[in-house]
């Protein structure tokens, strides 16, 4: 019995299969590209995207942080203040408004009123003896914005002063320096003080007082 001889594969076979082996290639890479990060795939249920940088925005990352215009410029709140032209408080007050000049009163200014002030109350005193007084002012308007030089705010009353005048009077030191204290006081209610009022009833008005604005002085002979 003779052997039957071995089948050789003719090179139209063996490029067809060749050919099989590039196809079958060519859909696993295919395939393999919908897992690779490059296709977008369905957002599972309840996922939320990531967060993206901001690249150099000047924009707030959070939109209610960013300031309202319509409260811009922020509202300042102001000081109730007594102020005057005529000396830097601490420092000597001009020979003018004492009793070695024409013995005139000095011009001041008023600001930052608070709110509910109904009158407002002045003292001016001198602090080396408490019990002297210079000048006392009641009945001023809460609007009142100044208090002019040698004169007093419309609808205002002088009460006497510790010189049993009703009227301003300059330092007067018997020696040496002394200190004075200019001082306004705000009431929410009125004083009821009058030009036959005492420094008592002055010190009882001015103790309700809501808010006080002081400077100060000193006067040398």
């Amino acid at each position: 019995m003779s052997e039957t001889p071995p089948t050789r594969r003719t090179p139209g076979v063996r490029l067809r299969g060749l050919a099989a082996l590039a196809i079958a290639a060519l859909a696993l890479s295919l395939t393999a590209c919908g897992t690779n990060g490059r296709t977008m795939e369905e957002p599972k249920p309840g996922a939320t995207a990531p967060e993206r940088k901001n690249a150099g925005s000047t924009i707030p990352a959070n939109a209610n942080a960013a300031v309202d215009s319509t409260s811009s410029p922020q509202i300042r709140s102001t000081a109730f203040t007594l102020a005057t032209s005529a000396w830097k408080t601490g420092q000597s007050i001009p020979k003018p408004f004492t009793c070695d000049g024409v013995n005139t009163s000095p011009p001041f200014t008023i600001s930052g009123v608070p709110a509910g002030t109904t009158e407002l109350v002045f003292v001016v005193s001198n602090q080396n003896d408490l019990n002297q007084t210079l000048w006392l002012l009641a009945g001023i308007g809460p609007a009142t914005v100044s208090i002019p030089q040698g004169g007093v705010p419309t609808g205002a009353i002088q009460i006497t002063n510790s010189s049993g005048t009703p009227r301003w009077s300059g330092p007067c030191p018997t020696s040496g320096a002394n200190g004075y204290e200019f001082a306004l006081y705000a009431l929410a209610s009125p004083s009821g003080l009058t030009t036959s009022s005492t420094l008592a009833d002055v010190n009882a008005a001015i103790a309700k007082s809501t808010a006080a604005s002081v400077i100060s002085g000193t006067y040398s002979r």
